[in-house]
């Protein structure tokens, strides 16, 4: 048993598909660029879909359908030290004009093939799952622990 004691933060991130792309969202931390569903923390007494929705306005400033959950995945560190849970559904864009928000960690964002998804940095390292889902579809995941050491 871990003798580190923390919490489980529980994250919540948005598959949005238009034609064949993929939407990211890219954040910027100590210079390093990577890419992320949109989406984010869940507050305490806020559903997973309220979080989702208020997240991808904050981000984003648009209104998002949310569907099914797409994939699930545990990033817990080599030592301990974080535990997130991640819970990604499969949404649908309702309204609103894409622009970036107001968060300095937000960087930009964009719609990405199959091909061009391969070869991101994409935390945590879901890009064969997220091509998965582009090409054949959404269907439940459940990716069990992930956390690289790079």
């Amino acid at each position: 048993m871990n003798s580190i004691k923390g919490n489980v933060r529980v994250r919540v991130g948005g598959v949005v598909i238009d034609g064949s792309r993929m939407l990211l969202i890219a954040h910027e931390k100590e210079g390093e660029i990577y890419w992320l569903l949109p989406g984010g923390g869940v507050d305490f007494g806020e559903s997973l879909e309220d979080a989702l929705k208020r997240e991808f306005m904050e981000e984003l400033n648009i209104s998002i359908n949310v569907d099914e959950i797409s994939l699930l995945s545990d990033s817990i560190s080599p030592h301990g030290e974080r535990h997130i849970v991640n819970i990604c559904f499969r949404c649908s864009y309702l309204s609103g004009k894409y622009a970036l928000g107001n968060d300095k960690r937000l960087h930009g964002f964009d719609f990405f093939s199959a091909d061009e998804i391969a070869s991101l940095k994409i935390y945590p390292p879901i890009n064969s799952e997220l091509i998965s889902i582009i090409k054949e579809g959404p269907r439940k995941i459940y990716l069990g622990k992930l956390w690289t050491n790079e």
